[in-house]
């Protein structure tokens, strides 16, 4: 998960810095995620995409539909990668 995170992270900055060159919110700010255990175990890439688009949103100020679900590793260049257990993943 943290290797997840930090991919994330990398391609979010990259690709606000691309598209708004103007606003360094993920530069210049301090973020902290915080996944907590809780019932549900955590682990592996697949919130990758889901963490792409908290931290973008978060930053242009834009807010992600509610009826929205998504998961999916995602790579450096920011290309959105198979994960396993959707069905599971989809009942729980």
């Amino acid at each position: 998960m943290k290797e997840s995170a930090r991919i994330a992270y990398t391609f979010a900055r990259a690709f606000l810095m691309q598209h708004e060159p103007d606003n360094d919110y993920l530069v210049a700010s301090h973020i902290h995620l915080h996944v907590p255990e809780g019932a549900t175990p955590k682990d592996g890439p697949s919130a990758g995409c889901t963490i792409v688009t908290a931290l973008l949103s978060l930053a242009t100020d834009r807010p992600v539909r509610q009826n929205l679900a998504m998961t999916g590793e995602v790579s450096l260049t920011g290309k959105i990668l198979p994960v396993g257990g959707i069905k599971e993943k989809t009942i729980a």
